[in-house]
């Protein structure tokens, strides 16, 4: 019991920490949205877009750790990719305590697929998904990238069942990739009873050996995975990096594009994971594999195809400057203004419309004077241009 409690305890410290050390105060532009419901459990995730940059976006899904039995989607890591031009969505899922395996691995791929159900909306980019997690999380993201395609493993949660929850890059961060030889080759504790593997499985390994093959990344691996991008610490005590070894030599093996980067002195998380120097290793394997010209967007009109924004107005702009465009097809349409940080200030419009012509009132009584930007989006096309707003 003693060894199951210090086990716990790590996961907590660990998972607090990351709280701490990632949150950069970044607010999520849509939060808590409901991607899917469970019986009557409601799955929610937030979404963060970048700014000034063109559309679709590139989508990083964020999946937290917590050994399965705890964590949320509350301060993200990977806040800094969406000043690199990416959208990123962090996911809630079943924790083991509501449901055992494989309803976690359901839930990813719901998300997934609500992403591409959505992408409309928030202008996501259909074809440019990567997932990224640590621990737990870093194996339900290997999991996702090793089972493109995989019946077994899709599940119906959250319904959108006629799109694909394949993702095209993963990041895992120290995740457990093999629960056979984590339990049986190497005397850990994540697998004593009622332990975290105990729990995701429902039961210990050796009487459920079949579906711990099935939560494990290494024994989907097929030559056409997404590209990987593995780190983890020499030192952790919790997540032995021997599974991220067995990971790469499988991946490898199969042909799959695969970087592996261990992090010398670290353990289960912080130290080196924090550095800039791991921060730009993910931030360019995500644009080697999700972009090809990502970074240093700058901000400029991109022409549209189904709207026209109307250039009958005024600039310097006045707090009530009537702003019109004309809706070509109907679409969702997101119509928002600004200031020179990129920091939302106000929103004009936000909801789907049908074709037509529309007129909407700049109320910027109480932004003071100075130069903005107001940006037009519809499902496919964006157009941004600058104003300067006089009193």
């Amino acid at each position: 019991m003693k060894k199951i409690n210090h086990l716990l305890l790590q996961a907590i410290i660990f998972l607090f920490t990351f709280r701490i050390l990632f949150s950069q105060n970044i607010q999520p532009d849509y939060s808590n949205i409901e991607y899917a419901l469970v019986g009557n459990i409601s799955l929610t995730l937030d979404v963060y877009l970048p700014r000034n940059v063109p559309a679709p976006y590139p989508v990083i899904v964020w999946i937290h750790g917590g050994a399965w039995l705890a964590g949320s989607k509350e301060n993200p890591n990977g806040l800094y990719l969406v000043s690199k031009g990416y959208a990123l969505v962090s996911i809630n899922y079943r924790l083991s305590f509501m449901a055992t395996y494989p309803a976690q691995i359901y839930d990813c791929k719901a998300a997934i697929r609500w992403i591409r159900a959505n992408s409309y909306k928030y202008n996501f980019d259909l074809k440019r998904i990567g997932v990224f997690g640590s621990s737990a999380g870093g194996h339900l993201a290997a999991l996702l990238g090793t089972t493109n395609g995989s019946a077994v493993h899709e599940g119906t949660a959250g319904g959108n069942t006629q799109y694909s929850s394949s993702v095209q890059a993963v990041c895992d961060w120290y995740g457990p990739a093999d629960f056979i030889t984590t339990c049986f080759v190497r005397d850990v504790d994540v697998c004593i009873p009622l332990s975290p593997v105990w729990k995701l499985l429902g039961g210990s390994v050796s009487s459920n050996m079949e579906l711990a093959k099935s939560a494990s990344p290494v024994y989907q691996v097929t030559k056409d995975d997404a590209p990987f991008l593995i780190m983890h610490g020499t030192l952790d005590p919790i997540v032995p990096i021997e599974q991220s070894v067995e990971l790469d030599s499988v991946l490898r093996k199969n042909n799959v594009p695969v970087i592996f980067k261990r992090i010398v002195g670290a353990g289960h998380g912080g130290g080196g994971f924090n550095s800039d120097s791991a921060k730009n290793t993910v931030t360019n394997f995500f644009n080697q594999y999700l972009s090809s010209a990502i970074t240093n967007v700058k901000v400029e009109p991109i022409i549209s195809k189904d709207f026209e924004l109307y250039q009958n107005y005024p600039n310097p702009f006045n707090p009530n400057t009537l702003i019109s465009f004309d809706l070509f097809t109907a679409s969702f349409v997101s119509l928002k203004i600004y200031n020179l940080l990129g920091r939302e200030v106000a929103t004009l419009v936000d909801e789907y419309k049908p074709a037509g012509v529309y007129v909407e009132t700049l109320h910027a009584t109480s932004l003071p004077s100075g130069v903005y930007f107001y940006q037009l989006r519809t499902g496919k096309y964006v157009e941004t241009k600058k104003f300067v707003l006089t009193k």
